[in-house]
């Protein structure tokens, strides 16, 4: 008998889940029954009652259920399997390193404050393998928020994302990276639809100077043809007018490229490039039901299907790593060719640090593609013959 009412141990699936946990977690000293225990106690809520072969763990499962730990991570858990069964997997490893540890210190079984020394004992291991409770719930929040913009074919549970990274403090910093751009793309998003009203946002956006373009310039920009006219017509003929431009509007689909190489880690107006490069992606994901998204530097990867890949694509990151953007355009010519993709259009979103592209490739892409377009992120000039937007960091944000 377990140490849950509500809970039956000789019930199949409840064996079998138990045993899955056993698998993962590969224990020393956990059996089937305090693994059942384990996994149900994130699943359901728990009545407690039984009784159990380990006193030890009797203690140190109750320690955790009144503990902040328990208090974010089970509520994310409930009655979903993935999370539940992760979080059973962490919460073993955490009482298996406390075992080792008591059995090691000896006093601390006997004697005056030995409650205090195992409690402590018990919060630490709790938290070295669950991180900081608030940053789960954080994290948590972060990724639900990217399922829903990321929408099908949705792959890893924000529940399980956030338990495995809260305790690991790399992927803590890209997980406020993901933060930061949900907060930009909410900014941006009314500028890829077209919506008029939205263009008082203070997002800039570069395009190609052309009179046809005027009637969409910023008052500021407008101002120049009044006040300082040979300033107007030298940004006019050099493509730095800003203007104000729906992007996205009008096409059936879009296929997004962005560089993930390490040069886009870099600061532009205070903000990482690929905090804003991950910012527009999000936006025009979000405009768009029809959508592909790949992330490439001198790897090209497969396409993001959901907040899963995203993070793991992301996390994969070396700073030294360079920018393969010939081959990230071609590799995206055939799999729209396989994929029969019309009407779509081509956007990649990069630095333009890449000092071996061959600009032929864009004759390719128009061939495949309704059209193509670069957004450059910093202040590098796009390669010869490129269309492209300018993508500068929002002001008083």
């Amino acid at each position: 008998m377990g140490l849950l009412l509500n809970v039956d141990y000789g019930d199949y699936l409840a064996k079998a889940r138990g045993r899955e946990v056993l698998k993962k977690a590969a224990p020393k000293h956990i059996e089937l029954e305090e693994a059942v225990d384990a996994y149900y106690i994130h699943y359901r809520r728990p009545i407690f009652g039984g009784r159990s072969n380990s006193d030890v763990w009797r203690r140190f499962v109750l320690l955790y259920v009144n503990s902040p730990y328990y208090e974010k991570i089970a509520s994310m858990c409930r009655l979903r399997h993935r999370p539940s069964l992760d979080a059973a997997v962490r919460l073993i490893h955490a009482f298996e390193r406390y075992l080792d540890n008591i059995g090691f210190r000896k006093w601390t079984w006997w004697g005056r404050g030995r409650h205090e020394v195992w409690t402590l004992e018990g919060l630490r291991q709790l938290r070295r393998s669950f991180g900081d409770p608030e940053e789960a719930a954080y994290l948590y929040q972060i990724f639900k928020k990217l399922g829903e913009v990321l929408g099908r074919g949705r792959s890893g549970d924000p529940a399980s994302l956030a338990i495995s990274m809260a305790s690991d403090p790399r992927r803590l910093r890209l997980a406020e990276k993901l933060a930061k751009s949900l907060r930009l793309a909410q900014v941006l998003a009314p500028h890829l639809g077209g919506e008029r009203g939205a263009w008082d946002v203070s997002w800039d956006i570069v395009s190609t100077g052309s009179v046809e373009k005027l009637p969409k310039a910023t008052p500021a920009s407008r101002s120049l043809y009044l006040g300082a006219l040979p300033l107007f017509l030298y940004k006019l003929a050099t493509a730095s007018l800003v203007i104000r431009s729906g992007v996205l509007h009008g096409v059936r689909g879009l296929y997004l490229l962005v560089d993930k190489s390490g040069s886009m880690f870099s600061l532009v107006g205070g903000y990482e490039k690929i905090v804003l490069a991950t910012a527009y992606a999000i936006a025009a994901v979000r405009h768009f039901r029809k959508h592909v998204l790949r992330f490439f530097d001198v790897d090209i990867y497969s396409e993001v299907t959901g907040v899963g890949d995203l993070v793991d694509v992301l996390s994969r990151v070396a700073a030294s790593g360079g920018t393969d953007l010939t081959r990230a355009i071609e590799a995206a010519v055939e799999d729209a060719e396989r994929k029969r993709l019309r009407g779509y259009v081509l956007h990649i979103v990069t630095d333009g640090e890449d000092d071996y592209f061959d600009s032929s490739v864009l004759q390719k892409a128009r061939r495949v593609f309704a059209s193509v377009l670069m957004v450059l992120i910093g202040e590098r000039k796009p390669p010869q013959g490129a269309s492209y937007i300018r993508l500068l960091p929002p002001r008083g944000l």
